[in-house]
């Protein structure tokens, strides 16, 4: 787990989550995530992988990962806003606050891999195309796997109390069941070396952070959602 997990000990001093201003979280994960990726491609370029002739092409795993994964985690970004803003529960706001900080911060870092590599952040390529074999399907409604639907995320907005907690973390649980093999197939697949680095990165943390979402989810009395298929 992230801050979430580690911190929680360690908060009662520290300005609730829900204090900061949504600007100041967008400014945090642009800063944050420039950083890092500075710092990768630093590392890539010594090890030749940063040079043009390496670079990730348009229908490449690299680049199918950082494009799905934009989709994915900004709507990630939107439930846990919306929960953040709106829930009475410390531990499931600063839960909230922690998955939308480092989700900004990672799409920050997708947007720069595909820059550097010279390519538009939308293509043509079908969704879930660059994970050969059918390793994962789409879901109805053209959506990848795990996440909410249009109508799941208006009935998050319009609630309140234990409700809206219980249904953030069926959701969240949820989108990161579909996200984690899309990192870990990237992980294993990727071109680059650093691509392959935070893939596995993300794969172990998110499921850290499903393990303890679905401990809190119990405390609360609801249960998960059926997993992606």
């Amino acid at each position: 787990m992230t801050a979430a997990t580690e911190h929680s000990q360690n908060v009662e001093g520290a300005a609730p989550p829900s204090r900061y201003p949504r600007w100041m979280l967008i400014v945090l994960g642009v800063v944050c995530a420039a950083a890092l990726f500075a710092a990768g491609f630093a590392v890539a370029i010594p090890s030749h992988v940063g040079r043009p002739a390496a670079l990730p092409g348009d229908s490449s795993v690299d680049a199918g990962f950082a494009r799905d994964m934009l989709v994915h985690h900004q709507q990630a970004v939107v439930m846990a806003g919306t929960t953040r803003d709106r829930t009475g529960d410390a531990a499931v706001r600063l839960l909230a606050y922690d998955i939308e900080t480092q989700q900004l911060t990672e799409t920050g870092v997708f947007k720069g891999w595909l820059d550097v590599w010279g390519l538009l952040a939308e293509s043509d390529n079908e969704p879930m195309s660059w994970m050969a074999g059918g390793h994962m399907h789409m879901q109805s409604g053209g959506l990848m796997p795990g996440m909410a639907t249009t109508a799941e995320l208006t009935t998050l907005k319009s609630l309140t109390g234990r409700a809206l907690d219980i249904m953030f973390l069926q959701l969240m649980i949820r989108h990161h069941q579909g996200g984690i093999p899309m990192a870990q197939y990237a992980a294993e697949h990727a071109q680059t070396a650093y691509v392959r680095t935070a893939a596995r990165k993300m794969a172990d943390a998110q499921s850290l952070e499903v393990v303890n979402m679905e401990k809190m989810l119990r405390d609360l009395g609801g249960s998960p959602l059926p997993p992606p298929s």
